[in-house]
């Protein structure tokens, strides 16, 4: 029902994102959240990200820097598999999870202090 008015509100069509939230070392258990987002022509997963913390909940932690696929920083698991959040366009409903070769901080942000290179690859 909130789909429909939100679709109807906005004229776009509606993508539901289903992001694991938690903070391990508070021992906080992990939980899945699932928001609403307005689909806009080519959207990347990063900008679907910033319209919820921008306009939904502003307490999502996810990584942000360079924005063009270079820095590595934003790679998560888009519906399992790992994917710069930067440059995966949404084409559907997803499901975000951190990147599962490092330690969680927060939300979808990890501790890459101890990356090297056989940790992470190019995406």
């Amino acid at each position: 029902m909130v789909e429909k008015k939100l679709e109807q509100r906005t004229g776009k069509s509606i993508v539901k994102i289903k992001i694991k939230r938690g903070r391990p070392k508070e021992t906080e258990e992990n939980r899945f959240d699932v928001y609403q987002v307005p689909l806009e022509e080519k959207m990347s997963v990063f900008n679907a990200l910033e319209y919820i913390h921008s306009y939904i909940d502003p307490s999502l932690a996810f990584y942000t820097s360079c924005r063009i696929g270079k820095c590595m920083g934003c790679t998560m698991m888009i519906n399992g598999k790992r994917r710069l959040a930067c440059t995966t366009l949404v084409e559907g409903d997803l499901i975000l999870e951190p990147d599962t070769r490092f330690a969680v901080i927060r939300d979808l942000v990890v501790d890459m202090s101890q990356e090297n290179d056989s940790t992470v690859k190019r995406v």
